[in-house]
């Protein structure tokens, strides 16, 4: 049975190297589905690929549109009947001399990051395929979803008011997780966001940090889920890495900064190893 892999955002940078990764590891008779917003960037990126013999494949995906990500869906399932592998690294940054005011910034970050990433799980998630129902045919089967966060989702956690701390450390639910995250946008908005709690945090981060809670509590969900066993969702920060994001800034190769999703992303059938966790480095980091 060929496995279904796909990566958000993924023409330049983390992404097309995942993409590249997937294609040496997963061979041929697999389908790797190379992402991007812009259909003219994903199709010059797949035909990078295509000329260091790489056969993935490409579809176009916006994950702030429902029917960009619902389109995507359709053709997964209607060409594959399910998805094995999800990689959601479609993200975005403002640069930190950019003149958008602070209350934009949080919107559009929290937009993205959060929101954008929590709409491709709801949407694809039902296509996610147990490892169960092919066991027979791989002792290897497995189903993966791995979100791209960032370790300024730990600073974040260290500033903000303990009360909040405590406020995600507890979630346990999706909507508990997106009240804060909308509370925070709110706030933001308002210019109230330091007298509640948010204490000096980047927007970036703010977001990241949401999507570390909504990561736990989507592992969460799948492994309560007793008809479809061996989904596993994590999160990891590839690090400081040489990118568009950090303008080129970072000390570790996009190749370097997409190891450790992808190692969690082959991670083998029965592994229950860090589900729902934040790693860095292939290890798991304390945050939540």
């Amino acid at each position: 049975m060929a496995k279904v892999a796909l990566v958000s955002g993924a023409n330049k940078g983390i992404g097309f190297a995942c993409v590249r990764a997937l294609c040496k590891q997963l061979k041929d008779d697999n389908a790797v589905y190379l992402t991007a917003r812009n259909p003219e960037l994903g199709k010059k990126a797949v035909a990078d690929l295509e000329k260091e013999g790489l056969k993935p494949r490409f579809h176009q995906l916006d994950i702030t549109d429902q029917r960009s990500v619902e389109a995507l869906r359709d053709h997964v399932k209607k060409e594959h009947g399910g998805l094995d592998i999800v990689i959601n690294n479609a993200g975005f940054a403002f640069r930190l001399d950019d003149k958008a005011s602070a209350a934009e910034q949080a919107a559009v970050s929290c937009q993205v990051n959060y929101f954008g990433t929590a709409r491709v799980f709801d949407v694809l998630s039902p296509i996610l395929r147990p490892h169960s129902e092919y066991a027979s045919y791989s002792k290897k089967f497995y189903c993966r979803v791995v979100n791209v966060s960032s370790m300024t989702a730990k600073g974040v956690l260290k500033r903000l008011d303990p009360e909040l701390k405590k406020e995600f450390q507890n979630t346990s639910t999706r909507n508990e997780v997106d009240m804060l995250v909308k509370r925070y946008i709110e706030l933001m908005a308002s210019g109230e966001a330091e007298k509640y709690g948010f204490t000096t945090v980047s927007n970036c981060g703010f977001s990241k940090l949401g999507l570390c809670a909504l990561t736990r509590v989507q592992n969460s969900d799948m492994q309560k889920d007793l008809n479809r066993p061996g989904i596993n969702v994590y999160s990891v920060c590839p690090g400081y890495v040489a990118t568009d994001m950090s303008s080129y800034k970072g000390p570790k190769t996009p190749d370097e900064g997409a190891d450790t999703l992808i190692w969690l992303a082959l991670q083998p059938q029965g592994t229950t190893m860090g589900s729902g966790e934040f790693f860095a480095d292939r290890k798991v980091i304390s945050l939540l």
